[in-house]
């Protein structure tokens, strides 16, 4: 098996494997346990969100993988119940197998948090995927309206001077002779009322 610091290190360097998915929640949830590692045991509420087998897991795994599992489906149970989540899966899981365990508070603490901070985690690479795709979509819509009014000569050194990078000396004559003027008249108050006067019409004739 590779090991989770090879493989970041690769994701790093650009390089990535595929892996197949697994079949179903179930399967991925008997893994998990069969891997006795507790950090990794942080990670089974956020399985058990979704619908699975008890039965199918159960006849899976050993007595003392099942005493661990019974006692994480309850810890599960308690944080859904505060957080608000939908969780009628579980609670009729726990009511027709009569499922009971003792669970300390800083047990339930110990898991809320990890599960907190995995949700958080998540909303903020969503939010930062969306604003990504936001950006890409201003820097397209910008592009496609620069290559409307300037030439591609023009738009370089624009985005050199953007990039706060040092213009030529050639470059630096170009801009005040023929990039300068057109800004100006673009940023002109007047002009800008009576263009918008000529589109609003336009729009609505």
């Amino acid at each position: 098996m590779i090991s989770a610091k090879l493989m970041k290190s690769l994701e790093e360097q650009g390089f990535t494997l595929e892996f197949s998915r697994y079949q179903s929640n179930e399967e991925q949830i008997i893994e998990l346990i069969k891997e006795h590692n507790e950090r990794l045991f942080l990670a089974l509420p956020l399985l058990l969100r979704y619908e699975f087998s008890y039965k199918n897991i159960i006849n899976k795994i050993n007595k003392e993988e099942k005493a661990l599992f019974i006692r994480i489906i309850l810890i599960a149970h308690s944080i859904f119940q505060t957080e608000k989540i939908e969780h009628e899966h579980i609670k009729r899981i726990i009511q027709h197998y009569h499922l009971s365990a003792t669970i300390t508070k800083e047990e339930h603490a110990y898991y809320a948090l990890a599960f907190k901070d995995a949700l958080q985690r998540k909303a903020n690479a969503q939010e930062k995927a969306i604003t990504t795709q936001i950006n890409m979509r201003t820097t397209l819509h910008l592009n496609k309206a620069l290559s409307l009014i300037y030439s591609p000569a023009k738009r370089r050194i624009m985005e050199k001077i953007f990039n706060h990078e040092l213009l030529t000396n050639t470059e630096l004559k170009y801009y005040y002779r023929a990039i300068r003027p057109l800004c100006e008249a673009i940023l002109n108050e007047s002009l800008q009322k009576y263009l918008r006067i000529i589109w609003v019409l336009k729009k609505y004739s």
